[in-house]
């Protein structure tokens, strides 16, 4: 009788499998088509034992018997019924809340040589579900995670080690893939989903990053350009902003088109005449050698009101730049389409290189990025999605590609009062907390150690607190950041620290040019000798009128742009005559050689 009634068991779930295996639209191993019929909820079956409410495998049917029933890539696309049967029944039965975050290890890369995604992962055991499937699910950025009433765009077998391979389309180069199980005729995602970690694979600009004679560089003034008041200097490393209100939108000047760009089916407009300029910049940049960096800021746009988030919405605020709206469809396919116009436009050389590109400035300062929230994991969340598709974009174009985003030199302050900004630190572990939801990526730091107060010049006067529990991140205690960035959780893909950079730093003439020029010395020094920091861009060229109204005086050239002192020092320090230009700074320093300076600051 026993066996008269697993016999009978096994033809109702064959004949369940009948319309699955009759639909000839679907094929399994990744390509895309209709779902499969859903089958009926299954009834605990033999070979599996049901403890705490969650089924645990027995000792007649284990893991390795099942994984030896699951075809691979080369195994033939249809499976008998009776390893249907067993591949659906797995080997644990667990709960819709127990199959949340049960898949490890997911992955989506895109194979160059196939032109193909392929969507891996694994699970402990094979969990039992309606069919013998896992499938995906695309996602784009402003999507909900529920699957509720929505189609799987691929799928493969199911087992403890699955692989599916998926044609690759534009769009899913900003898509999320969301693996679920079909459990009593609803989809159960296995976990958050991934995004594509390897987006240089697409890039058709496959060359090295360049390696740059110094460490320096330079917030540039653009009525220089073209003058030996910028070739002298002997700039390695220079930084731009790209403000977006001013790239957006039709031209007012006809020997400037506005240039359209057409993006998902949209045309999208872009000033001809600021285009043009950046055109000029990057390409007289890319001429001289120089590697350059954009910061792309998100300033009040009455235009194109999408792009800041629902969030931050208030002219009145006070910012000077806004969150980018990665939340909804609107904001999220036009910072799309401008982030791919971008780094599109400047990944080959043709209009000038762009080797980094910064999103958004000092971004735990609501001022600098502001969203009306206290909310450290909200707005850190909201923020990453905006980050990654930057990213996405950028790396995509040009392989080598740097992304970062800066934070100032409020490392932790530990304030309950977040209404004006966040503790850099926090912000950084709920950005990689963000990160890590959806697969970790390449992301670069930027950082802006000023001293404190920010007209502070003798900054090696100060003690430095060297631990995490430092209040300042400055360039005397560099060890912090560098020191945090070593910990597991906050390493790249390759399992080293993070390409950090200094894209802002600066130090007053008003009080004294020599002492500005010893400032900048020393801190340069301390940058060259540190293995972590990839560059030192000085604030500025030119003396600012908004910073001096504040009492401050970065620049090597004063407003009418007649030199200061720290213009050779400037000039001369990654050449072979430094020490002729610098031998003061020790005497500014009181310290007896180098060697002994650079120690303060280790």
């Amino acid at each position: 009788m026993e066996r008269a009634a697993a016999k009978i068991e096994r033809i109702f779930l064959l004949l369940a499998f009948l319309g699955i295996l009759s639909g000839a639209a679907l094929l399994a191993g990744g390509c895309r088509g209709q779902r499969p019929v859903s089958a009926p909820a299954q009834t605990k079956q033999d070979g599996q034992t049901e403890q705490n409410g969650q089924t645990e495998p027995d000792d007649g049917q284990n893991q390795g018997e099942l994984e030896g029933e699951i075809p691979g890539e080369d195994q033939p696309e249809e499976l008998s019924l009776e390893e249907i049967a067993r591949l659906t029944k797995g080997n644990v039965r667990l709960s819709a809340e127990q199959l949340s975050g049960y898949a490890s290890n997911m992955a989506l890369r895109y194979d160059r040589e196939q032109e193909e995604l392929v969507y891996s992962q694994t699970t402990s055991w094979i969990p039992e579900s309606d069919d013998p499937y896992l499938y995906l699910f695309v996602k784009r950025t402003y999507e909900e995670e529920t699957l509720k009433g929505e189609e799987p765009a691929a799928y493969g077998y199911k087992g403890t080690a699955c692989e599916i391979h998926i044609p690759y389309e534009d769009a899913f180069l900003f898509s999320r893939f969301i693996p679920a199980l079909l459990v009593g005729g609803d989809y159960v995602a296995l976990g958050e989903g991934v995004y594509l970690s390897n987006p240089e694979a697409l890039a058709q600009n496959q060359e090295a990053y360049p390696e740059a004679a110094s460490k320096k560089g330079l917030l540039l003034d653009p009525s220089m350009l073209g003058t030996e008041e910028l070739t002298d200097l002997g700039v390695k490393h220079a930084i731009y902003n790209i403000p977006l209100s001013s790239l957006l939108g039709e031209t007012t000047e006809e020997e400037y088109p506005t240039i359209l760009y057409t993006y998902e089916g949209k045309e999208y407009a872009f000033n001809g005449y600021t285009v043009a300029s950046y055109d000029a910049l990057f390409s007289y940049l890319t001429q001289l050698g120089m590697c350059s960096t954009a910061i792309v800021l998100n300033d009040w746009n009455e235009e194109h009101p999408e792009l800041i988030h629902p969030e931050a919405r208030d002219e009145d605020s006070g910012a000077y730049y806004y969150m980018f709206n990665a939340a909804q469809e609107e904001g999220v396919l036009t910072l799309e389409a401008v982030a791919r116009f971008l780094t599109e436009r400047y990944c080959s050389g043709e209009h000038g290189m762009v080797h980094n590109w910064v999103v958004a400035n000092e971004i735990n300062q609501k001022i600098w990025n502001y969203m009306d929230t206290e909310d450290l994991d909200h707005y850190a969340e909201e923020f990453e999605k905006g980050f990654r598709i930057f990213y996405q974009a950028a790396r995509s174009a040009y392989a080598q590609a740097k992304v970062y985003f800066s934070v100032d030199h409020v490392w932790n302050n530990d304030r309950e009062d977040h209404s004006q900004f966040f503790d850099s630190r926090d912000l950084i572990e709920a950005f990689q907390r963000a990160v890590i939801k959806h697969g970790n990526y390449d992301w670069g730091l930027a950082i802006h150690p000023y001293p404190d107060p920010l007209s502070r010049v003798n900054f090696w006067s100060q003690a430095y607190d060297k631990t995490q529990a430092a209040k300042t991140l400055s360039i005397m205690n560099l060890n912090v950041l560098t020191d945090f960035l070593g910990q597991k959780a906050y390493l790249d893909t390759q399992g080293g620290i993070r390409s950090i950079t200094i894209t802002e730093l600066g130090f007053s003439s008003r009080s004294g040019e020599k002492l500005q020029a010893a400032a900048f010395a020393y801190c340069y020094y301390i940058v060259e000798a540190n293995p972590y920091i990839e560059a030192f861009m000085m604030n500025r060229q030119t003396d600012a009128p908004e910073e001096m109204m504040q009492g401050l005086a970065f620049g090597i050239y004063e407003y009418d742009h007649s030199p200061k002192y720290l213009k050779e020092v400037y000039s001369n320090i990654d050449t072979d005559n430094a020490e002729e230009y610098t031998d003061f700074m020790l005497n500014i320093l009181k310290a007896e050689n180098l060697e002994e300076a650079l120690s303060w600051a280790e």
